[in-house]
């Protein structure tokens, strides 16, 4: 599974031969949309968000996995036991252990399903990479929850 989302993650900034990407309605609030076609036939439905140098990656595909992407700055590297966490939250109430991984271009986190329902709702989310102290905050803005229902959308509307 982590192989097959480091995939879609270098494909979601690469575009990927194999991958056809077409965009997925109207974008929004820096926010823009995208179906691929991934290579196994799986729809991986995704909503970029843009601002400054910032380029921010929620994601579902039709298979059922969930997962969010920032920039690697130079990251690489497999890191399971990431811990992301909604900020202002006491620590352990809202707050998942998950696999995570870097290729020196982007950073990504491979979420159970309903965690992204609370992290849009907060806009926000942080991460702090195992045996280190290397950690970010993640500001997804107003309308997370209105990417992440377009995200969805995608989803279902791909057989998902």
């Amino acid at each position: 599974i982590l192989a097959a989302l480091a995939v879609a993650a270098t494909l979601a900034t690469t575009g990927g031969a194999q991958a056809q990407v077409k965009p997925y309605g109207a974008g929004f609030d820096g926010w823009t949309f995208t179906a691929t076609t991934e290579k196994s036939g799986i729809i991986n439905c995704r909503a970029v968000r843009k601002v400054g140098n910032r380029d921010d990656l929620i994601a579902r595909r039709t298979d059922g996995h969930v997962y969010m992407s920032v920039k690697a700055e130079g990251r690489k590297g497999d890191f399971k036991g990431t811990i992301i966490n909604v900020p202002g939250k006491p620590r352990g109430m809202v707050e998942w252990t998950v696999p995570g991984g870097a290729h020196g271009h982007r950073l990504w986190f491979i979420m159970p399903f309903g965690a992204l329902d609370h992290i849009v709702a907060a806009g926000a989310y942080q991460f702090s990479l195992p045996d280190s102290e290397d950690m970010g905050t993640v500001n997804l803005g107003k309308s997370a929850q209105q990417a992440w229902a377009r995200v969805n959308q995608c989803v279902q509307a791909n057989g998902g």
